[in-house]
């Protein structure tokens, strides 16, 4: 970017605040691009992983920098209490006293920081613009506490709230994580395990979403969506109640065939109904035919199995049992007419699918019907950008090729954004995930996971630490890693979420307030009051 340009990045750097010095580790090594460290002033409060520090620095031109730093860990040099040291306390009677860091000369803290970005700043010391870094930090440098803007830019983080998703604050410092909004046409992934804080951020995203005139479509496994819903003047649908179906048209054949009772693999009967399926489907699909885009139900499905019978030279052994067995789709609740999306999907608008209590089965034949649906506005090209939620997805897209939904999911992660579907997705089991899926949702917010689950997430790490991927386990609920893509976030982040406005459905019930609340009450531990019984000798 040019200096000259008042049209760029132009705004004056906060007071800096002098935190510590570069300097070289007594095993010799220096500072570097990739890597260098920081003796921390006495004052200094120590840095946690994840936190950000901005080193003033000279260019070989001579202008001024600020080389943009994360902190990969900090720790405490004291050789008064190594094992030697301490064992001598212990073991003479005399009291160890020795002077403290800012009085000592051997007793001091480092942090060892990664740089990420550097601040180019004019001759008044205005802010030019954040570009990579090409400056070689240098022992004896100064270091500040970072400028809340710089961290802003340097992350890639969306300036204007109005024009973002506001889903916190960056850990440590009073900068808002501000999302740019394009991230959800890139698709987003929450991952997290139980009672890590997933389905809060899942509530505060639906929050910004709203606010944005984003029209959200949520599967709600848990129902934790249900009381945000009715506050955001939302719908809240039952799948087979209330008239809200779905059409036999948003099935393919190996769905209709899977979702009939009795109907074996590879037998005719799977053949004739599969057929007459995808013939019907075919019919909707040609432009050319006066039937496109129009649904269908069992009844045509019923119709088609007989007359395309004979043309696979089937007779009525076949196709008359074929009929019965496709007739049970009639007995499926939530099979039926179509719902109108188009009218639904208005600026704003949230439908809250509750799925609670369903089958595994009967949810993936409902998410792969939705998501066909919302395909097939699509390619009107006169819908809204739509956000697409799947809470538990885990369970309707498994690495398995055969499930519809890991399949028609995966067509949407690919090709979404050109759809204009917005793929958001929460799992608490990373692991049993289709991969193909998990590596195109390109915003990641990370909580608080088992150990055994962080294999399953290594390719979506982007540049976060190693020591910052080990603290994920023990993160705090309702704080998080963010991750990106260039377009989305630039850096990892640990970001604590902001509250919610809305009612959160997630929390983990008060099993203990239900026993102080019974008829029975029982307000706390009592004592064991043992009834004498008799003992056979």
């Amino acid at each position: 970017m040019s200096q000259n340009n008042q049209d760029q990045i132009h705004y004056v750097e906060a007071e800096p605040i002098l935190i510590g010095t570069v300097i070289c580790m007594p095993s010799g090594e220096s500072p570097s691009y990739l890597k260098m460290h920081v003796r921390l002033d006495a004052g200094t409060p120590s840095l946690r992983p994840g936190a950000w520090v901005a080193i003033a620095a000279h260019a070989e031109d001579g202008s001024e920098r600020r080389i943009l730093g994360r902190v990969v860990n900090t720790w405490e040099h004291n050789p008064h209490e190594d094992a030697q040291g301490a064992t001598v306390r212990n073991v003479l009677p005399f009291a160890t006293i020795y002077a403290p860091e800012g009085e000592s000369t051997v007793i001091f803290r480092v942090t060892e920081v990664e740089p990420m970005e550097e601040a180019r700043l004019d001759e008044s010391g205005n802010v030019i613009d954040i570009i990579e870094v090409t400056t070689l930090p240098r022992a004896s440098y100064p270091v500040y506490a970072a400028d809340d803007r710089m961290i802003s830019e340097a992350l890639g983080l969306e300036e204007d709230e109005n024009l973002g998703l506001n889903v916190g604050t960056l850990r440590g410092s009073t900068t808002k994580a501000i999302i740019k909004r394009s991230a959800v046409q890139r698709h987003i992934f929450i991952g997290g395990g139980i009672g890590s804080g997933k389905s809060y951020t899942r509530g505060v995203l639906a929050e910004e979403l709203h606010m944005l005139g984003v029209p959200q479509v949520n599967i709600d496994v848990n129902g934790e969506m249900i009381d945000a819903t009715n506050q955001l003047g939302g719908l809240n649908l039952v799948p087979g109640e209330n008239g809200f179906t779905l059409p036999l048209s948003s099935l393919t054949p190996y769905d209709v065939t899977d979702a009939i009772p009795g109907v074996n693999a590879g037998t005719n009967i799977e053949t004739l109904i599969q057929y007459a399926q995808g013939e019907l489907l075919k019919e909707r699909q040609d432009r050319d035919s006066d039937q496109f885009g129009l649904p269908f139900g069992v009844a045509e499905l019923l119709e088609r199995i007989e007359s395309v019978a004979p043309r696979l030279e089937m007779k009525a052994a076949t196709y008359g049992p074929a009929k019965q067995r496709a007739r049970s789709l009639e007995q499926i609740s939530y099979i039926g007419e179509p719902f109108d999306w188009e009218t639904a999907l208005q600026p704003g608008a949230i439908i809250n699918i509750d799925c609670r209590g369903l089958l595994v089965s009967d949810l993936r034949l409902i998410v792969a019907s939705i998501a066909r649906d919302l395909q097939r506005i699509a390619r009107k090209k006169t819908n809204l950008f739509v956000a697409f939620s799947i809470d538990e997805f885990h369970l309707v897209a498994p690495n398995d090729d055969k499930s519809v939904t890991t399949q028609v999911l995966r067509e949407i992660a690919r090709i979404g954004r050109h759809y204009k579907i917005g793929l958001i997705l929460t799992t608490q089991s990373p692991q049993d995930v289709d991969r193909s899926i998990l590596k195109r949702l390109l915003t990641r917010f990370l909580h608080a996971i088992e150990p055994d689950q962080l294999d399953a997430l290594r390719g979506i790490f982007s540049d976060a630490s190693d020591t910052l991927i080990r603290s994920l386990p023990k993160l705090p609920q309702g704080t998080c890693i963010v991750t990106g893509a260039f377009e989305t976030i630039r850096h990892a982040a640990i970001v604590d979420i902001r509250q919610r406005k809305t009612v959160h459905g997630g929390k983990t019930p008060d099993i203990w307030d239900d026993f102080a609340k019974h008829e029975h009450g029982w307000a706390g531990k009592r004592s064991l009051n043992l009834e004498e019984s008799e003992t056979n000798e």
